[in-house]
């Protein structure tokens, strides 16, 4: 073969081989370009999943009506509902409150938080992670401040730590110029989740600006000059209020409800009108228990009246 001839194969074949990588790779970059497409698509759609907020059925609103907003006027019950749709926080699950306030006359309506529902919206964003264990100052024994952390990521994919620091003074809940029942028990864990909520605040403005922890405003129902009597009394029904029934009495109700061979639909109604969600009697808090207790057994009764 001609050696004129040879370097012109060459040429061809290398020339041939220079487009057939070209068309590799860029083959290859519309491959990872789709691939990437797909995964954003995929990941919006979990998103939007994630954050989808319940169906607020006729049925549910009522029922908040009737024991989360208790009192509230139909303006108050709306506006709760948006707020719960818009941060999509479940009240059912106590991750939201409608707190009820008689002032001068007035029924007003302040909505919180719970330091489980800040923790949840932060982790929607996909840039939270918890942060170290916070950390205290104490002057004697006396705990003066607490410092919570917490890691979010920026835009970069850089994470920084983000803290946060609440003093005593300023958030203890007291009744009679004493720590209420909780404060007083465990003075570190309450203030610690006041301080982790300012600093969930201050890492994801976008998210939760305006919403507030039901520990960061319970210094608003500090109560001054009562007696000890009332004090106590104050302090058992608050307990109440959060403490739910126990694992004993639980089935109490159970084995009621099981006498009572009620229907299904009889059975929602029921859970509707203890306050609690379907086959949720956990949720049922102790100041609720022996009326609900007495309710059902005049239900059943009333059944076997009619029988």
């Amino acid at each position: 073969m001609p050696y004129v001839h040879i370097i012109t194969l060459i040429v061809i074949v290398s020339g041939a081989f220079i487009l057939n990588k070209k068309e590799t790779n860029k083959h290859r970059k519309e491959m990872v370009s789709l691939s990437q497409t797909i995964n954003n698509k995929g990941k919006e759609k979990m998103n939007q999943l994630v954050k989808q907020p319940d169906d607020f059925t006729p049925e549910k609103v009522e029922l908040i009506k009737t024991t989360i907003c208790k009192g509230a006027t139909n303006d108050q019950l709306q506006l709760f509902v948006e707020v719960c749709k818009k941060t999509s926080l479940n009240p059912f699950m106590k991750q939201v409150y409608a707190v009820m306030r008689n002032s001068k006359g007035v029924q007003t309506m302040t909505i919180q938080v719970s330091i489980d529902g800040f923790r949840l919206i932060a982790d929607r964003t996909g840039k939270y992670a918890p942060g170290k264990e916070s950390t205290f100052k104490y002057d004697g024994k006396t705990l003066v401040t607490a410092t919570s952390y917490v890691k979010k990521q920026t835009q970069d994919g850089t994470w920084h730590e983000v803290a946060a620091t609440a003093s005593y003074d300023s958030y203890a809940q007291t009744y009679n110029g004493k720590p209420n029942n909780f404060w007083a028990k465990m003075p570190e864990v309450m203030l610690s989740k006041v301080a982790e909520a300012l600093a969930l605040r201050k890492a994801f403005p976008a998210d939760l600006s305006g919403l507030y922890t039901k520990d960061e405003m319970g210094q608003a129902d500090n109560n001054k000059g009562v007696d000890a009597a009332t004090e106590a009394k104050y302090e058992e029904v608050q307990a109440e209020k959060i403490n739910p029934i126990t694992p004993e009495q639980i089935g109490e109700l159970e084995d009621l409800l099981i006498e009572g061979d009620f229907t299904t639909e009889e059975l929602s109604k029921m859970c509707a009108w203890l306050g609690v969600e379907d086959n949720h009697l956990e949720q049922l808090p102790q100041c609720k228990f022996k009326a609900a207790k007495d309710g059902i057994q005049k239900k059943i009764n009333a059944k076997k009246e009619v029988e």
